[in-house]
């Protein structure tokens, strides 16, 4: 799906930080769990324990040495059997690039550790961290504009708005 900045924007207009909303004139619109649900088959039930998420993780990942994300796949990919840290580092790389759009140019360490939890195949309630995201988005796409500032770069799950 390709990125549509304007509408983006536009929605970024009706966008409420207070509710978590649009807000339109017909009253207000929000995206919740259950429409993660439906649209990406996620679960929205299980345990939530986010301390737990702010563990280093063990697997040592290399996403500065690398010059984007070729590099970074060139670094971390082998010929032989997939080790458990290649698998990690596609992961990341994953969840960096596709599912939660990082602004960056290349890999970051922002969702290591939930890939190594994915990888070991531990359950990981992606979705909250999914809406969390598309409402960061919304937030930071709304102050820009409210700066008057042009929105240089857009980063998060705007495929999820768009949807």
């Amino acid at each position: 799906m390709n990125k549509n900045e304007p509408l983006l924007i536009s929605a970024s207009h009706f966008c409420s930080d207070a509710l978590n909303a649009f807000l339109f004139g017909h009253g207000p619109m929000t995206i919740t769990l259950a429409d993660i649900e439906m649209l990406t088959c996620l679960n929205i039930t299980g345990p939530l324990i986010p301390y737990k998420l702010l563990n280093k993780g063990s697997h040592k990942l290399k996403p500065k040495e690398c010059s984007g994300w070729f590099g970074y796949i060139s670094t971390h990919m082998r010929s032989e059997v997939v080790t458990d840290k290649e698998h990690v580092a596609f992961l990341n790389m994953w969840l960096e690039r596709f599912i939660f759009c990082g602004s960056s140019c290349g890999p970051t360490f922002n969702h290591k550790y939930l890939a190594e939890r994915l990888a070991a195949n531990n359950e990981i309630l992606l979705e909250k961290y999914l809406l969390g995201s598309a409402y960061h988005l919304m937030h930071q796409v709304a102050v820009q504009l409210l700066k008057n500032e042009p929105v240089h770069t857009i980063s998060g799950p705007w495929w999820l708005i768009q949807l």
